[in-house]
């Protein structure tokens, strides 16, 4: 496989695309933090009402994940668990009140902790449905960093066309997003600064 740069998003192959949904699937477990994770088979749980189940191809591989592994995050997950804030794939099973995505469809989704997995469990309202020419290996990076460009400037930072933006770290993944959300989202003026080592 080709290595990860800086200036794209890092994700991590789950599963190969087609693979059906079995008794058991795979997860990435921390069973101690500061530790390596392991793959271990888990058994899938029924799905409450506002549940999707995905059959995940992507997952991001975020900083906070690697904080969350180290025990350095703001949130600790709850031990085992399985690291992996964001992921694409197609819907397997949705739970009895979810009408916004259905069996088959190809989306992009967030979690607390539990994208590195062949299978995820989300709450319906953290799925987007993507369009057939978007790949899922993209699509997967997609949420984590345009989540947090758009609440930083639509929420924190109130940006209003015509006002200049700064982006300080524009060479990572998030950097992008804040530049495209601010240019053709905002329609702002974009200033941004590479850090060449």
């Amino acid at each position: 496989g080709r290595a990860a740069s800086l200036t794209r998003p890092f994700v991590l192959r789950c599963r190969r695309a087609g693979q059906g949904c079995g008794r058991h699937y795979r997860a990435a477990l921390g069973a101690e933090l500061k530790q390596p994770l392991a793959f271990e088979e888990a058994v899938p749980r029924h799905l409450r009402p506002r549940e999707v189940r995905v059959d995940v191809h992507f997952c991001g591989v975020n900083f906070a994940d690697i904080l969350a592994c180290r025990d350095q995050y703001q949130e600790r997950p709850q031990l085992p668990f399985t690291p992996g804030m964001e992921f694409s794939g197609t819907v397997l099973e949705t739970g009895t009140d979810v009408s916004t995505v259905k069996e088959g469809d190809r989306v992009i989704g967030v979690s607390g902790f539990n994208g590195m997995a062949e299978e995820c469990i989300t709450d319906h309202k953290a799925l987007w449905q993507i369009p057939e020419r978007v790949p899922l290996r993209e699509a997967a990076a997609l949420p984590v960093s345009y989540g947090t460009a758009t609440l930083a400037l639509e929420r924190q930072a109130h940006t209003q066309p015509g006002e200049t933006v700064l982006v300080t770290a524009a060479a990572g993944a998030t950097g992008r997003a804040v530049i495209d959300v601010a240019a053709n989202v905002l329609q702002a003026k974009v200033f941004a600064c590479l850090i060449l080592h």
